[in-house]
């Protein structure tokens, strides 16, 4: 993510506070410390919109990981989740509907080609770090603590998987991303991925 450096004063008690909260870990330095809690107090911290990759032929067999990764995120305070669909795209809308029996509201997407190219038909939309569910089975995933993980190394992508070969499963994204897809048939996994691990852009989350 590109950052621009900036000179700024102030108190000196509360400079004395966020030094008190450097941990070395969570926060590192005075810098990423303040950027952090500039991000919580405007509300940018908080990640409420979350698009759940379905276009496959084979999405139908995975609607029970789907809906409980729709369950999983409204626990975690999601109020707004895209499903992105391609083949059999009617009869998943008509399983899932528009999110009223999960207290959550589903839109869908269609058009983009790839998991990658899927993210393109709601560029405009997406101003803030979003999440993508990109699975092939249920994972139990503490989002808050994946969100957290991805704040403290400031990477593009943050990717949650259990197969290193596949690379599906849960991603934490910025908005930047977009600078790394291309018009047409294109994926995260393949395409994007290794652009910004090149880049020292991408890191892993560990699940344990």
């Amino acid at each position: 993510m590109k950052r621009e450096r900036i000179t700024i004063s102030i108190r000196e008690d509360l400079l004395q506070k966020i030094d008190q909260r450097i941990d070395g870990v969570k926060m590192r330095n005075r810098s990423h410390a303040i950027e952090l809690l500039v991000s919580e107090s405007l509300g940018l911290s908080q990640i409420s919109f979350a698009i759940i990759m379905a276009g496959g032929k084979g999405a139908m067999k995975l609607l029970p990981s789907i809906e409980e990764a729709i369950r999983g995120l409204k626990r975690f305070g999601f109020d707004e989740v895209v499903i992105a669909v391609g083949f059999l795209g009617d009869k998943i809308k008509n399983v899932l509907g528009d999110g009223k029996k999960f207290g959550i509201k589903i839109n869908y997407i269609e058009g983009g080609e790839g998991t990658a190219g899927a993210l393109l038909p709601i560029k405009e939309k997406i101003k803030k770090t979003f999440v993508v569910i990109n699975i092939d089975e249920t994972m139990n995933i503490n989002v808050k603590n994946l969100v957290d993980f991805h704040r403290q190394h400031l990477s593009v992508i943050t990717v949650a998987t259990k197969d290193m070969a596949k690379l599906k499963g849960y991603y934490i994204l910025e908005p930047e991303v977009f600078n790394y897809i291309g018009q047409g048939f294109s994926m995260l996994e393949e395409d994007v991925f290794p652009k910004l691990a090149s880049e020292n852009k991408l890191v892993f989350y560990p699940l344990i």
